[in-house]
């Protein structure tokens, strides 16, 4: 696996950029659009995250190519069978109110990537669990810091995280990967219901 660069890094590279946006957010709008199928090309998925950060000259390269790596994965986490998913996090030692926050970022940049990858989609047609996944994603975006740091925050925040995390690999699960089962052939898979979610 290569080695990522980390929160720091990218959130020095954003503010010499002017950038407002936090890594995690735009991580957020990555893992959002491939959970759709979409941001597998480097080309459209730059364009995409220029346009959410009001960067019209596009991001700076060195921004570019971390987020490129990060995307690469990104996807190896979707698509691999250990639920390896990272999320573009500060570090662990980093205080708890940067994690928190950092995390309601990446909630909400997940909910904006899914609603650029899924544009035209009803909620009607998606799974149960897809529209609670991102409900409960929709709650952790507008999360706020807690007031006292602790054992018990400290726990609560990693749950949350995992939530997160498994909330995402349940998106993708449910709109790419049974696609793609649906569309091998087999005995079984006749049964299968069509559902178009990452089509325009």
């Amino acid at each position: 696996m290569p080695e990522l660069p980390d929160f720091d890094e990218l959130a020095r590279a954003a503010a010499q950029a002017g950038i407002p946006n936090s890594p995690s957010e735009l991580h957020g709008v990555v893992c959002g659009l491939l959970a759709t199928g979409h941001g597998q090309d480097d080309n459209a998925l730059l364009g995409t995250l220029a346009a959410h950060a009001e960067q019209p000259e596009g991001l700076p390269p060195e921004l570019s190519r971390a987020l490129i790596d990060w995307r690469d994965q990104t996807l190896e986490g979707f698509s691999g069978t250990g639920l390896e998913l990272p999320l573009l996090l500060p570090a662990d030692e980093d205080d708890l109110d940067l994690r928190v926050a950092a995390l309601g970022q990446w909630s909400e940049g997940f909910l904006v990537g899914f609603g650029t990858g899924a544009a035209g989609v009803a909620d009607t047609e998606l799974s149960p669990g897809v529209q609670e996944a991102l409900s409960d994603l929709s709650a952790v975006s507008q999360v706020t810091t807690p007031e006292e740091t602790g054992e018990e925050e400290e726990r609560m925040f990693e749950q949350v995280a995992e939530h997160c995390r498994m909330s995402a690999l349940m998106i993708y699960t449910d709109l790419v990967m049974k696609q793609q089962a649906a569309k091998k052939p087999g005995p079984g898979d006749a049964a299968e219901p069509e559902t178009p979610p990452t089509r325009h």
